[in-house]
């Protein structure tokens, strides 16, 4: 194929390794809007305005930025038809339809129980992805056989997914399923899709097998998932699947393109890993804020919440920033902002085990995210028996009573923050009576069994309703097509 590419930023100096090994594919010109790249060469490409795309012959124009819906539309508006613009994980598809990679975890499959796949977005460190590996312990638990299909992962978050017991599929086209991945589904009696991005595989899979949707997405994210994927974006195309949200928002959220098409809520559980203090006789508190650096997280409101305290209470204290910090303008701010304060300790991504060895130091998890449909953070705090604060704005308020088992800030309000840190760090005394309620609402709402539970009624009533709707004698288009290409 002759290729445009659209984006020569960080997104496209990423992946550009990727078209040399594929000698079949030909770059023709490199675009952007950058006025001063017009004109100059990159990898002996020729870099051009977009205005000049008529000037080419090309079959696909590829979009390289996490701006990507923003430049459809602007290509839209210069004449470019719609089927010759792809999105990069389009073309990434396109060349590796068929291919999968097992990492193995679990080889004693139970042949008395269903076969359950849960697909979900790359495998990182993040609350949607661990809610789905959650999921599948907790499936697991039940005697199912379940295998966690996503299009990449990092590679130490896998390994410590396999030695969970859980098996492992990076199957590098998803969500742009085509025939071989339905011939491989079809192995399985349901599928569970994670996230709001996942919405093609929902759609396509839902023909085929009983599905549940589960979404975690705050508000930022529909309108571009949306227009990607249009084609799903109409409220029919969506009446075979069982869909549920983890939290009262992200099911606001999706109600308000898809009227009142989630009723039900779907909250995850958490393994119990809680360990005792190793604070020894350290008299220092620690509040620590744990989350990708992220404007929607609001590390900057941590930092100005602290920088309200009295000095003597800054220093007798610590505060840690722990998640992934890039190189992006704000990750720069927090950066910037953290060198002031001596107090404020960076300590970057961490693993699982480094996590869980961290949080034998934190006194308070502080989320004051300006919107988290149900972080894991604030559940893991509880969990441990940590004193949490949440902002108004995450789904966690829905198991909080202010002052009782944990506390509520106002959303993006680092005065109001600052009140609430200087209450705790003044009322020690009252600290541990509310670290118990926290792990009481844990054990009530939030461990894997109970999860568990949840998630096998919903389940079993997702097949029995997909089995009520569907002949099961209905000629399935897929695998027609697929004894087709056998013969």
């Amino acid at each position: 194929m002759k290729l445009l590419i659209f984006g020569i930023g960080k997104y496209y100096q990423n992946r550009k390794i990727y078209f040399t090994c594929n000698c079949n594919d030909n770059i023709i010109a490199l675009l952007d809007n950058n006025l001063d790249m017009h004109g100059k060469n990159i990898d002996g490409i020729p870099v051009i305005s977009p205005c000049d795309i008529n000037r080419y012959s090309y079959d696909k124009i590829l979009l390289m930025s996490a701006q990507a819906s923003a430049m459809k539309k602007q290509l839209i508006e210069y004449g470019v038809r719609e089927d010759k613009i792809w999105y990069w994980e389009e073309y990434n598809a396109e060349v590796n339809h068929g291919i999968f990679k097992l990492y193995c975890g679990n080889t004693q499959l139970s042949k008395a129980q269903k076969n359950i796949l849960i697909i979900s977005t790359a495998l990182y460190y993040n609350g949607g992805t661990l809610a789905a590996i959650y999921a599948a312990m907790a499936l697991q638990m039940k005697g199912y056989n379940v295998v966690v299909a996503a299009p990449s992962g990092d590679p130490d978050f896998i390994k410590e997914t396999i030695s969970e017991g859980i098996n492992v599929v990076i199957c590098p086209v998803l969500p742009y399923i085509q025939k071989e991945e339905i011939f491989w589904i079809q192995q399985f009696d349901m599928v569970i899709v994670n996230v709001f991005q996942m919405i093609l595989c929902a759609y396509e899979i839902s023909k085929i097998k009983p599905v549940i949707w589960w979404i975690h997405e705050s508000k930022t994210m529909f309108e571009n998932i949306l227009y990607q994927f249009s084609e799903c974006a109409k409220y029919d195309a969506l009446s075979n699947i069982n869909i549920f949200a983890v939290s009262s928002i992200p099911r606001n959220n999706f109600n308000h393109f898809f009227p009142e098409r989630i009723k039900n809520i779907l909250s995850y559980g958490i393994p119990d890993r809680r360990i005792q203090s190793g604070k020894g006789n350290r008299e220092k508190m620690v509040f620590a804020i744990i989350g990708d650096v992220d404007p929607r997280k609001a590390q900057d409101i941590f930092i100005q919440a602290i920088n309200l305290l009295e000095d003597s209470v800054k220093e007798s204290m610590f505060f840690w920033i722990i998640g992934s910090i890039g190189t992006d303008d704000y990750s720069n701010y927090i950066k910037d902002l953290s060198s002031k304060v001596p107090s404020v300790k960076i300590l970057g991504k961490l693993t699982r085990n480094e996590i869980d060895n961290a949080y034998k130091e934190i006194d308070v998890v502080v989320c004051p995210s300006l919107e988290d449909p149900l972080p894991i953070v604030m559940t893991e705090g509880m969990m441990y028996g940590k004193i949490c604060i949440t902002s108004d704005a995450n789904g966690t308020v829905d198991y909080i009573e202010d002052g009782k088992n944990g506390f509520i800030c106002k959303s993006n309000d680092p005065t109001d923050l600052a009140k609430k840190m200087l209450w705790i760090i003044n009322n020690k005394d009252k600290l541990q009576d509310i670290g118990i309620q926290a792990r009481k609402t844990y054990e009530k709402y939030f461990t894997l069994e109970k999860f568990g539970d949840r998630l096998e009624s919903a389940l079993l009533e997702t097949i029995d309703t997909y089995n009520s709707k569907v002949n099961k004698f209905t000629e399935n288009p897929y695998v027609r097509d697929v004894e087709k290409d056998e013969e």
